[in-house]
């Protein structure tokens, strides 16, 4: 069920949007085990990197993935200090609420920005998780005010899809990117939860 989403992000990428992906070089930025999303595009694309900071994961991954796919056991954060505009796609399957040591990272937010910098120089596609609607948030004041400032909202709650849509092409915009495509795909695991894709173009390297 898990990987409903990405095989319908592929479809419409390929087959609505005319992207091509075997050629493309894809990171999984956080890949756990590799079998929820990973395994599925990794045999699309020309190569898959994998990231992952659990090391009890590692075994898993390489079974899980094509014998061409690069695992790295590290901090994905400290990893991608060692490429830069290096990956075609990123995808962050990232963990919902603050995680990391002392809640250092909050969602995608940290990973997002991160991508940036890891993404080719023209630009790329990044496919990350939306959370529209948190659970078990009442309580959880540091995920409120995270959200809320990302968010530019007094609360970040409930977010309609129209806001999710707007905010992200303003968010590349403010980024130095045009966005060429953008759109959501229900992750049916949760209520609440989407995955987003978006094809974003370096505005400085724009041909038309």
């Amino acid at each position: 069920m898990r990987e409903v989403s990405i095989k319908k992000i592929c479809q419409r990428l390929t087959q609505e949007h005319g992207v091509t992906l075997k050629d493309k070089v894809a990171l999984d930025f956080f890949a756990r085990e590799g079998n929820w999303q990973t395994q599925y595009y990794a045999n699309k694309v020309d190569k898959v990197h994998a990231w992952e900071i659990n090391p009890e994961y590692k075994d898993k991954l390489r079974q899980n993935l094509p014998d061409n796919a690069i695992v790295t056991i590290g901090n994905s954060f400290d990893l991608a200090t060692q490429k830069k505009y290096f990956f075609d796609i990123i995808v962050l399957d990232n963990p919902q609420g603050c995680f990391g040591k002392d809640d250092v990272y909050c969602e995608h937010f940290e990973a997002l920005e991160t991508s940036f910098k890891l993404l080719k120089e023209t630009g790329g596609i990044l496919i990350f998780n939306i959370k529209t609607e948190p659970f078990n948030y009442t309580e959880k004041f540091e995920w409120q005010n995270r959200r809320n400032n990302f968010y530019s909202l007094q609360d970040a709650s409930l977010l309609t899809k129209e806001f999710v849509i707007d905010f992200y092409k303003k968010y590349f915009s403010d980024h130095g990117y045009t966005t060429k495509l953008i759109f959501l795909e229900k992750r049916p695991q949760e209520n609440g939860l989407y995955a987003l894709a978006a094809k974003i173009q370096r505005k400085n390297n724009e041909l038309d």
